[in-house]
């Protein structure tokens, strides 16, 4: 299972990396492999629909269509990522020590032996340094949104549509307003269980977005406006569902996770850090190496030079 994680991730990196160097344009890869048949499936819906408003539904529709399938995704990172948190919280104290070891330690073998230390708490206690970040499915969104925003940019259908009397070709200040509300309103969750010491230095990002959301959704179509609208709400969505979810998976974390070593276990442990003597010995090693392999071929050119 983890080999096809891995090898899916590096495919969806690899389609990243050919969409994104393509740019967003008419005759881009991005809009031409997803964007174009998205903006068809659009158009289509559109008409099934009727009426003015149809293109504007059929923007909210689609739009609900891939956050729903992906949502089980994004909801099984979200799980994982809160589990992480949760035991690096109670994990705190130890890594405390081992970052109190590091900043009095006299020598610089005594830091490295408190970095190794620290990485040998992580590994030891099944806690993940990277958060559970899932880089699958941020491989797999991407391709995803940005199409859809290719799409909605570039479709025919959207140079004369309107939704609810808001021309969807121009800017639409109410559409950015709402989304920079929504989105708002999810980093407001997102802080309620971050410790405060990530408060300080997480509130400022988490605000940011939302805001540049808002006045990139002033200076792009009412189409664009909408689809953040739709793509805020699901995102509230998701942060709800992770503020509910917070207290059963406090309670899980406290029965299930047991700290296996400590701090003062893995220091007493006696980590070896590579001293400048070992490294000394290893490149000698490879020296002798490589020495020994251009003598055995100066034999052998030797031989073949007497023949």
């Amino acid at each position: 299972m983890k080999q096809l994680k891995r090898v899916l991730t590096a495919a969806f990196v690899i389609l990243d990396i050919i969409l994104i160097t393509g740019g967003y344009d008419e005759h881009s890869k991005m809009y031409r492999w997803i964007g174009h048949p998205l903006a068809d499936i659009m158009t289509s819906i559109a008409h099934m629909i009727g009426g003015v408003n149809g293109i504007g539904w059929a923007i909210i529709i689609i739009t609900a269509i891939l956050r729903l399938i992906l949502l089980p995704f994004f909801l099984n990172q979200q799980v994982n990522t809160t589990i992480n948190q949760i035991k690096m919280q109670k994990l705190k104290p130890e890594i405390d020590k081992l970052q109190s070891l590091s900043r009095k330690a006299g020598t610089t073998q005594e830091q490295q032996q408190a970095s190794m230390a620290m990485m040998s708490l992580y590994r030891e206690n099944e806690v993940n340094v990277i958060g559970g970040i899932s880089f699958l499915t941020m491989a797999m969104q991407l391709p995803v949104f940005s199409g859809l925003y290719s799409a909605i940019l570039h479709a025919p259908a959207l140079k004369e549509a309107s939704f609810l009397g808001f021309d969807l070709s121009q800017p639409q200040i109410v559409f950015a307003v709402i989304a920079g509300v929504i989105y708002l309103i999810q980093a407001w969750l997102m802080m309620q269980y971050m410790p405060a010491e990530q408060k300080k230095t997480s509130a400022m990002m988490l605000f940011i977005s939302p805001i540049m959301i808002m006045v990139f959704a002033m200076i792009a179509s009412g189409a664009i406006g909408l689809y953040f609208v739709v793509g805020g709400v699901f995102a509230l969505i998701q942060s709800l569902i992770q503020h509910y979810q917070r207290p059963g998976l406090e309670k899980r974390v406290a029965l299930e996770f047991k700290i296996k070593k400590t701090a003062d276990d893995l220091m007493a442990e006696g980590i070896k850090v590579p001293t400048a003597k070992d490294s000394q010995n290893v490149n000698q090693k490879n020296s002798d190496i490589v020495s020994n392999k251009q003598l055995n071929k100066e034999k052998r050119n030797a031989g073949k030079q007497q023949r």
